[in-house]
């Protein structure tokens, strides 16, 4: 069986001929080290705000970016 993003051939954020398999659903850069995952998921994410016009994050619990500040959302 074909790998999901054999078509892919250059790495979408420089552009590198050497976009490789890292795994049955993901591509990696091996110039940048860009990661592409094929994952057609449905997410969501929420905007909400309080009486102060004030916006609600959540701070990242898990990789990627943990510990980074995000929107309330996830997979669905």
């Amino acid at each position: 069986m074909e790998h999901p993003l054999s078509p892919f051939k250059y790495c979408p954020k420089c552009g590198s001929e050497q976009f490789i398999i890292a795994n049955e659903k993901a591509k990696k850069c091996a110039a940048c080290g860009f990661v592409y995952y094929f994952n057609p998921s449905s997410a969501t994410v929420s905007f909400i705000m309080n009486d102060k016009n004030e916006l609600l994050v959540c701070r990242r619990a898990k990789a990627p970016a943990k510990g980074t500040l995000d929107l309330p959302g996830g997979f669905i």
